[in-house]
């Protein structure tokens, strides 16, 4: 019974991240990446719609070791939606539905290529294979990519959010956000990037980023048959992805912002901050003459 038991619990972890059903944030997503990490955001970006899960094991991402087409594989079952609780079972669905050709091994660029952008990018290394490092930077870069009318976000069932500053929150059994007058609620798994998950401190805060679940099936067909897996299970659009800035964040980031610039942005920037203050000191100037000469007139009127 125990052995039952302790196997239960170690399939929570084979699981594809959208089968999470509990809110996830940037000190709770990896155990061996820190919420401080530089690439944080985008990792929580691609976990968020499924293209980036868990190994199996254990709730490490290993970052610095090579993908292999197994893990991509059982993660494209997690995005697409086939069938699977396990990344053996998600895994051998993808293979079953020609993602890859194969279960052993790692992954290549061309593999990535074929499985998520129907040939459409141009690679320089076709036949390299990459660490899970740049797996999450290169997946980065195109997610915005244009494939027949639709973007890797698109594809597995979301479409991008709401920006904007959160002037009021909803709490209680469900959480949401109110942005330009509009209500967005919470997946019921939401990764959630910002300073607390404690949804009260978010107003006045602003969203910098957010993903959408769209309700609808995924935007894509392996064979180009219309034959699309099934897609997200609400019909109500809800927040799967939250990247919140507080005031002190975005201070900071336009301090490291002024402390990046080039040599010609500072001059730039010292040539108009002088050119203002040049301009302040001339107005006052005429101000002041212009109470001399009202002054004068004044005296000489009343005498």
């Amino acid at each position: 019974m125990r052995k039952y038991l302790l196997l239960i619990l170690m399939s929570t972890l084979f699981m594809a991240p959208v089968a999470y059903a509990h809110t996830m944030d940037k000190s709770t997503l990896y155990a061996d990446v820190s919420e401080t990490a530089p690439t944080i955001q985008e990792i929580m970006v691609l976990h968020s719609i499924g293209l980036l899960g868990y190994n199996g094991k254990d709730m490490n991402l290993n970052p610095t070791e090579n993908l292999s087409r197994k893990h991509f594989a059982g993660w494209l079952g997690g995005f697409f939606g086939l069938e699977g609780a396990t990344v053996d079972e998600l895994a051998q669905a993808a293979k079953n539905e020609d993602y890859v050709s194969s279960l052993e091994g790692d992954i290549t660029y061309k593999e990535i290529n074929t499985a998520l952008f129907h040939h459409k990018l141009e690679l320089e290394k076709p036949d390299a294979t990459l660490t899970k490092e740049e797996y999450i930077s290169f997946l980065t870069d195109q997610l915005d990519v244009d494939m027949g009318g639709h973007s890797l976000i698109q594809m597995g069932g979301f479409s991008e959010g709401p920006t904007g500053t959160i002037e009021d929150v909803v709490t209680g059994d469900e959480t949401g956000v109110v942005i330009n007058g509009t209500t967005y609620m919470l997946s019921g798994h939401p990764r959630i990037f910002a300073d607390s998950t404690d949804a009260k401190s978010w107003v006045g805060q602003t969203v910098e980023k957010s993903i959408l679940t769209t309700g609808g099936s995924h935007q894509h067909s392996h064979d180009q048959s219309g034959d699309h897996h099934e897609g997200q299970s609400t019909d109500t659009p809800t927040l799967q992805y939250i990247q919140i800035s507080s005031p002190a964040q975005a201070t900071s980031k336009t301090q490291v912002q002024s402390e990046n610039a080039t040599p010609i942005d500072q001059q730039q920037s010292t040539k108009e901050s002088n050119e203002t203050s040049s301009n302040t000191v001339w107005i006052a100037a005429l101000l002041v003459l212009v109470a001399v000469i009202m002054g004068f007139l004044f005296v000489k009127h009343k005498k």
